[in-house]
């Protein structure tokens, strides 16, 4: 995990929170970054060490205990959005200069200073005032799509989702607070998605998580809202529970073991849970929980990020790759038809060297033979692009132009794969993907991020990269559904889509076939950020073009990056059949930062739209900046 930038770690302490005491002082910390498991705890006042047994942190009413207490077989735990009261006993507090450092188990240090009190933050800029888009000269694109010049069958896989027992995801947010029924209204949204994929139950949570805690007679204590957090270490949802999410939805489970600190003996245990019949040992496990049917999970994930030093049991790549063999072993001795997904890395640079490279040959070339996708995780640009502010144009146009990095990456492990494994058909699972830049001050995690108009438009561009990558591609999946980096927010009463959720709401109309275009337009340059490489000539226009297995529906998807320039999209259809429009869907807004809330649910949302008029094989579109449409056209 890189780094946390120091105007993050700041936010720790509780602005205005510092008290002056008869032996001493005190102060507040709210962990804003992720839950996590404190192993110890020191501090430093103007350069002076405090003895361990004169800090005393206490969370609520819960007991107090001293920093000489806490230990990694004694340790404290940090919830996200809870105050932790610090008192500094038979300490001057001096000039203020305070430098704290927390050392936890799943983020590793936290080290930082700290004047209290703080000066005013300088706000984030915005985006510089542009000329109207009506007065912007109009960016001229010709596209040409050849109705028989075919890519490849795009995966639905390619669109899904993914959730985890982290912060409110699943209690509070897809499940009531205290996780004994599904929330109706969250429900709802999900099910407009169609998500075709739903992946389980992490994410770093996977590498700790023993799925039999999760089954079995469930605790009826009711659990207030502000206190969905302490629901993750019960067991009220699990197996069963997530599986009655998927078949309410629609969704095809996907399922993660624990190759963390878990067994192979214990994921065949899982597999045979899910799969076997009731006249079976698992099986009429599973019967007895009110589940006589088998499940029939085919796709199941070996561990999550083994690579990462967050991770638990995070391991090289040689011992991963005996692990993967022993879980592949035991697991489809119970199932021999399941899938397998194996972790694997980003190869981000073309050098031999690259981590994501070495770590990936290594594991093809030691278990290829067992696994049918490779996965890869990608969050840009990674908290190494973090900045406490940013100039907005810049950062636009480097977001934008990131789906094109992914798509590079996506490249280099397809060839890998074609060269170290050329006669098994391995596809590639993005199974975790989205754009993370830091939450706004006052929110509640890292993980609280507000996305905006701009962020749609990266979502659909890499939406883009996926059907275009359909040959190698197979599993994507954005996250995360609810609450965290989130598709959807939830508070006790309410639900709204944030501006991610509608681009795959639109594609939803794309087709399977997916068809080589042609788009010549106008292009632009992009800086490097974080994991984000600088990149030559992006288009601010991108188009894909869909069509059924039968012919008869052509779907196209069209996104304009560019923040104030209108388009006029020429679009030739001559090697097509007769075919008319028939449905137009456009998503955009005149401000790349505007967002949703609970207050303005609907400020970012897709509509229907008029259709232009075709004249012969040819039709135009006139569409906004800062858009994406969708156009579908049927045989006559």
């Amino acid at each position: 995990m890189p780094p946390l930038p120091e105007f993050l770690l700041r936010r720790l302490f509780v602005k205005d929170s510092l008290t002056t005491e008869t032996n001493g002082f005190s102060f507040q910390l709210i962990n804003s970054i992720a839950p996590a498991t404190m192993l110890w705890f020191s501090m430093e006042v103007d350069g002076k060490t405090v003895l361990p047994q004169n800090l005393v942190l206490q969370m609520g009413v819960e007991e107090a205990r001293s920093g000489s207490q806490i230990s990694a077989e004694n340790p404290f735990s940090l919830p996200v959005a809870k105050k932790i009261t610090v008192r500094v006993l038979e300490t001057d507090l001096g000039s203020g200069d305070l430098h704290i450092n927390i050392h936890t188990r799943e983020i590793g240090s936290l080290s930082f200073n700290v004047k209290p009190p703080q000066a005013p933050s300088q706000p984030r800029k915005t985006a510089p005032n542009q000329l109207p888009s009506r007065f912007q000269k109009p960016i001229k694109t010709d596209v040409v799509i050849h109705y028989d010049d075919v890519i490849g069958e795009i995966d639905p896989n390619v669109y899904g989702q993914f959730i985890e027992h982290l912060e409110d995801c699943i209690y509070g947010g897809i499940w009531t607070p205290d996780g004994s029924a599904l929330r109706e209204d969250t429900l709802q949204w999900i099910k407009d998605l169609k998500s075709p994929l739903i992946r389980y139950p992490g994410g770093n949570f996977a590498s700790g998580y023993h799925w039999e805690d999760g089954i079995g007679p469930k605790s009826t204590r009711p659990l207030r809202f502000d206190e969905a957090w302490k629901a993750s270490e019960s067991n009220q949802v699990g197996t069963d529970e997530f599986m009655e999410l998927c078949q309410q939805t629609g969704a095809a489970p996907f399922l993660v073991v624990n190759c963390g600190n878990g067994t192979a003996e214990e994921a065949a245990r899982w597999v045979a849970y899910c799969n076997e019949p009731a006249s079976t040992e698992q099986g009429s496990r599973r019967a007895e929980n009110g589940h006589p049917e088998p499940y029939q999970v085919k796709l199941w994930g070996i561990g999550n990020e083994a690579w990462g030093a967050w991770q638990i049991g995070h391991t090289d790549a040689e011992h991963y790759t005996r692990k993967l063999r022993s879980f592949a072993e035991a697991m489809r001795n119970v199932d021999p038809t399941i899938q397998l997904v194996a972790v694997g890395q980003a190869v981000l640079s073309d050098k031999p060297d690259d981590a994501g490279r070495l770590w990936n040959e290594t594991v093809l070339s030691g278990a290829g033979d067992l696994i049918d996708f490779l996965s890869f995780h990608l969050y840009q640009p990674e908290r190494e692009g973090w900045q406490d502010e940013y100039e907005q144009n810049i950062l636009h146009h480097t977001i934008c132009a990131a789906p094109l990095d992914t798509e590079r990456i996506i490249v280099r492990i397809k060839e890998q794969i074609k060269l170290l494994q050329p006669e098994r058909k391995i596809g590639i699972a993005l199974d975790e993907w989205n754009v993370w830049l830091p939450a706004p001050e006052d929110a509640a995690s890292m993980h609280k991020v507000a996305y905006t108009l701009r962020d749609s438009l990266y979502t659909a561009g890499m939406l883009n990269v996926f059907q275009r990558q359909c040959d190698s591609l197979k599993i994507a999946n954005l996250a995360q559904l609810v609450n965290v980096l989130p598709l959807i927010v939830t508070n006790e009463k309410s639900v709204y889509a944030t501006p991610l959720y509608y681009p795959f709401l639109l594609y939803k109309e794309m087709q399977n076939i997916a068809l080589q275009c042609i788009v010549r337009g106008k292009f632009y340059d992009s800086q490097a950020l974080g994991n984000i490489t600088a990149m030559q000539d992006v288009p601010y226009v991108d188009v894909t073009a869909t069509r059924s297995a039968d012919g008869s529906k052509v779907v196209l998807s069209i996104l304009n990056r560019h923040p104030t320039s209108r388009t006029y999209v020429n679009i030739d259809l001559k090697e097509f059949p007769k075919m008319k429009l028939c449905e137009g869907w456009l998503l955009c807004k005149d401000d790349a930062l505007a967002v949703n809330s609970f207050d303005n649910p609907d400020n970012v949302k897709s509509k229907q739209i008029g259709l232009p008029e075709k004249r012969g094989t040819r039709f135009r579109l006139d569409l906004p900046p800062l858009s994406v449409s969708i156009l579908s056209l049927r045989k006559m």
